[in-house]
């Protein structure tokens, strides 16, 4: 099965966006914020809006100051405090004080029924499902928004969309049932749709059971409940993913479908956690997701994963298919570049997921890059040396001064090359030590590549005593250039064996000549054999090897 074939069709399959394809209202940013500006909340008293926000009273009706408003133990003096106090209540699950903020004045009979704990409770289940309430935009005077679609008593916070129409979130002005005090209070037009509101947008008994009998603890605005019900869910779509997978890998085996061991990873490794995503955000049960849920579910950061993963297997898939392709056209060279290609494609797909991500908890991307421009500079400039030793990386690979494998002169150095990496390459020498060499450094450097020897030279210092005679040292070179010319490893061409000259204490003879090796153990046996004989020959000629000891440098 041709691997190209296989990443199209799943790709077909699997058509999700890796990235919200319209950014939602809330993102994780927004539920981050949120917890950012409730802990400003409790630091400091809340500031009164400005001018723009409401026009100005007139002079006749100017708005009391701080120390003539009156006082409210729950604080409903405004619409904002009044939502923030209730919204707080509510979040910390106290919902005794939660309920002094509802209105529950000319109730009917039945809505009364739930009791005013239950009715602030199942408001607070509504409203974490459908509405997100963004208390900045409430007015923070006491007399509210006097130009809105609604009476002049009260204030409009949301609307929610239900089977029997569309239902209004309302603040109301109303007299305190014990001061006497006008204070602001969820209107009772909206605690009478309660039951209508809890009846769509309640949890389901799963739901219900874990939100009853788990602990009241939150992260990032869900419940802990939320997240061991969506994980399980998650997990049980991935043993149906897997499942799945399997018998895929089965038929095709059963089949006898030419599948290679790697694509079979690749379909019951990445391509079953995608499956799993994909089914666990499709099929998953809508009816205990909250908009907090909803919004780490926009950050797709699992869909991510998965997608990342199935990305870096499909690079390893198609650099393996490259490799057999170089190695069958007998380019085993262009192997060797493959790897440091392969890391860079890896590392654009991580860094190209992480902004979606970004971009997909509601960071801005833009922004991100643009505040990379003012350090783009000294970024660029400390990264310098690592472009040049990725582009001396791809040139070593590209001219071949030298390959993995070759046993090379580099400076003082000697040893064999084991890898060009993107930053170095690693040498091992003779004395089993590692050596690393910046690439930008090691490609200006005079390579002595030793593997491409096609023939190993022989060429032994031989220094005569200076007494030598001159018909044993005639007789010498011609049984040493026969003993060369004799062996059958020794290259007929150059052969030869030459009284060099004369130094103040001995006698030059030159012998020149090469074996028929690259193999330099096989290479070390044939010298010793030429060693031994010749030092036989020296012995049988009456010649001596010169100690440069007992020179003597007269004037």
């Amino acid at each position: 099965m041709q691997f190209s074939t296989l990443v199209v069709c799943f790709l077909l399959l699997f058509n999700a966006p890796l990235w919200a394809t319209t950014t939602p209202e809330v993102t994780v940013k927004s539920l981050i914020d949120k917890d950012n500006k409730e802990e400003q909340a409790e630091q400091k008293p809340a500031k009164q809006e400005s001018d723009i926000e409401t026009p100005a009273a007139p002079e006749n009706e100017q708005e009391p100051q701080d120390d003539e408003l009156p006082y409210d133990a729950f604080d409903r003096i405004t619409p904002r405090s009044s939502m923030q106090g209730y919204l707080k209540a509510a979040r910390a699950r106290d919902f005794e004080r939660a309920s002094h903020y509802l209105d529950y004045r000319n109730l009917p009979k039945e809505v009364e029924a739930f009791g005013k704990v239950q009715l602030a409770e199942n408001l607070s289940v509504v409203l974490d499902r459908t509405l997100w309430v963004d208390v900045d935009s409430l007015s923070n005077k006491p007399k509210g928004k006097q130009k809105e679609s609604v009476p002049s008593y009260r204030d409009l916070v949301g609307e929610i969309s239900t089977s029997q129409g569309k239902v209004q979130i309302l603040l109301q002005i109303v007299p305190d049932d014990k001061t006497g005090n006008r204070i602001w209070k969820i209107s009772n037009a909206t605690v009478s749709q309660i039951p209508l509101l809890t009846k769509e947008y309640g949890y389901n008994r799963v739901g219900e059971w874990l939100y009853d009998n788990l602990p009241d603890i939150e992260f990032l605005g869900v419940m802990l409940w939320q997240w061991i019900y969506f994980a399980f869910s998650f997990v049980l779509f991935l043993a149906i993913a897997i499942i799945i997978t399997r018998l895929i890998t089965f038929i095709l085996a059963h089949l006898k479908v030419p599948v290679e061991k790697d694509v079979i990873g690749f379909i019951n490794g990445p391509i079953s956690l995608l499956l799993a995503v994909l089914m666990a955000r499709s099929l998953n049960d809508q009816s205990n997701v909250t908009i907090a849920v909803m919004a780490l579910f926009h950050g797709a950061t699992v869909l991510l994963i998965a997608w990342g993963w199935i990305c870096l297997r499909a690079v390893d898939l198609a650099k393996h298919r490259l490799s057999q392709r170089f190695i069958k056209h007998d380019k085993p060279q262009a192997v060797f570049l493959l790897r440091p290609i392969s890391n860079v494609a890896k590392t654009l797909i991580v860094i190209s997921l992480l902004f979606m991500w970004f971009e997909n908890l509601g960071f801005n991307a833009t922004t991100l890059l643009a505040g990379l421009g003012i350090g783009g500079l000294a970024i660029a400039l400390a990264a310098q040396k690592t472009v040049e030793n990725i582009i001396a990386a791809i040139t070593l690979y590209i001219s071949a001064p030298v390959k993995i494998g070759s046993l090379c002169k580099f400076g003082s150095h000697l040893g064999t090359v084991e890898e060009i990496g993107l930053r170095a390459t690693r040498i091992r020498t003779l004395d089993r030590s590692v050596i690393y060499v910046a690439n930008a450094k090691f490609v200006d450097m005079q390579l002595e590549n030793v593997s491409e020897r096609e023939r190993i030279s022989y060429r032994p210092k031989l220094m005569l005593n200076a007494n030598t005679k001159q018909q044993n040292l005639i007789s010498f070179m011609q049984a040493v250039r026969e003993l060369l010319e004799q062996h059958k490893h020794i290259a007929f061409e150059p052969c030869r064996v030459r009284f060099k000259g004369f130094t103040p204490w001995a006698l030059h003879v030159d012998v020149l000549s090469y074996v028929e090796t690259v193999d330099f153990a096989f290479y070390m046996e044939v010298i010793e054999e030429l060693n031994l004989a010749i030092l036989g020959l020296l012995n049988e000629h009456e010649c001596e090897l010169a100690n440069p000891e007992f020179a003597r440098v007269t004037d």
